[in-house]
């Protein structure tokens, strides 16, 4: 369990360079697909869909060539991951989503590091094999309790820019298409036709309704100003190579309004960030819908995709600013009670003395074979074998080693 919760805790740093040259090929296809024109719109819709399996394939080879260290091993584990989504996607169509791509490579990454390469490549293959068989052969079931889903978050728009936030890192792109081409976001009569999807009413009335101030005016301050919240605390934090990472993934979401992988980035640094994060989602929307803020989008909610569509941009620019020092200061809270990233991850042996000692906290300093503390009454002395003089611990030579180890 201890290795499980420090291969968690280093997901930041060993998919630093997945989320790097992700975020590049999702920039230079958004910048490319500005262009307008069928061709490019369709080029955008497939690229775009399919950096989940690219997200994936390179997970799989980063998260088990840190752990193996081996080149090899992390070559057959990224195959693995390919041969899933290759899989799923001949069967259902749908790529395999980013977080479900890190739990396989998690997963490949004990097999290697457990078993040889040829025996290791053949129960990952196996296993990523049958797995994409029964989800591909289910996903009809499972596409059903979408639309069950969809039914409830009908009408409720705050909640449905939260959920539609998480859901394609869990599962697929499905949701949002859902609410913005079919009609769970409401309909309308137009030119002899029934139109379908908040969106597409837009697009065939050039009218933006007050579904979009429900569905769509939210994205644009999450986009914005909570990611530069969530930006500004995080930076500085990081170290150089998840620096780069979240940089770039920061800019694709503040640019041209593809947060997916800035908002994944914040779920493997901090869930519990992440959770306050969807909470400020569903303020924003709330805010957009209570301001009445009219700001559509045809694709993401891109910066060029605002200035086109504006609305009421006085206030938006208000409220984005109280929104983001209200994220900065949240984040900040939750960050000081749980970061996750400075705790220590002991083995179990350790864990015991420390908690003899008094708690992580209770130690000031260990000197040579001595050990420091601010309050020896604390000092459980049933349960360890030591020496006291005075706040000064001396342990044995094995449990000594080990604390020293981790400290």
């Amino acid at each position: 369990m201890t290795r499980l919760f420090h291969r968690l805790k280093c997901l930041p740093s060993y998919l630093s360079s997945a989320f790097f040259i992700s975020a590049v090929f999702l920039v230079l296809i958004n910048a490319v697909s500005l262009v307008q024109s069928a061709k490019m719109n369709e080029l955008y819709q497939n690229f775009s869909s399919g950096v989940t399996a690219l997200f994936g394939v390179l997970s799989g080879a980063f998260i088990t060539c840190s752990v193996c260290k081996n080149t090899k091993k992390a070559f057959f584990s990224a195959g693995c991951i390919m041969l899933f989504d290759l899989t799923l996607f001949s069967l259902c169509k749908v790529h395999i989503s980013l977080v479900f791509a890190i739990i396989l490579s998690i997963i490949f990454s004990f097999v290697f590091e457990k078993q040889n390469l040829l025996y290791g490549f053949i129960i990952c293959a196996l296993m990523s094999f049958v797995l994409a068989v029964a989800i591909g052969l289910s996903y009809d079931s499972l596409f059903s309790l979408l639309k069950g889903l969809c039914s409830f978050l009908k009408g409720r728009g705050s909640l449905f820019g939260a959920v539609n936030n998480a859901y394609p890192l869990l599962f697929s792109d499905n949701l949002s298409a859902l609410f913005y081409h079919k009609d769970y976001s409401g309909s309308a009569y137009s030119n002899g036709r029934i139109i379908s999807g908040v969106i597409d009413m837009f697009s065939a009335q050039k009218a933006a309704g007050v579904n979009a101030s429900k569905y769509l005016s939210g994205k644009y301050f999450v986009n914005i100003f909570l990611s530069t919240g969530v930006f500004a605390l995080l930076y500085q934090r990081l170290e150089r190579e998840q620096k780069n990472a979240f940089l770039l993934s920061f800019l694709l979401a503040l640019i041209f309004g593809d947060v997916r992988l800035f908002s994944l980035f914040l779920l493997i640094y901090n869930p519990l960030m992440y959770l306050g994060f969807l909470i400020l989602i569903f303020i924003s929307y709330f805010t957009a819908y209570l301001l009445d803020i009219r700001m559509v989008f045809m694709r993401n909610g891109s910066l060029f995709e605002l200035i086109k569509y504006r609305d009421k941009l006085g206030y938006f620019i208000i409220a984005g600013l109280v929104l983001c020092i209200l994220t900065y200061f949240a984040q900040s809270i939750i960050l000081s009670k749980f970061d996750f990233q400075s705790r220590k991850i002991l083995p179990y042996e350790v864990r015991k003395i420390i908690s003899a000692l008094g708690g992580e906290r209770n130690i000031e300093r260990i000197q040579g074979d001595e050990i420091h503390l601010k309050n020896p009454n604390l000092i459980d002395i049933l349960r360890l074998d030591c020496e006291i003089r005075g706040s000064t611990v001396i342990l044995n030579n094995d449990d000594i080693k080990s604390v020293k180890e981790f400290f």
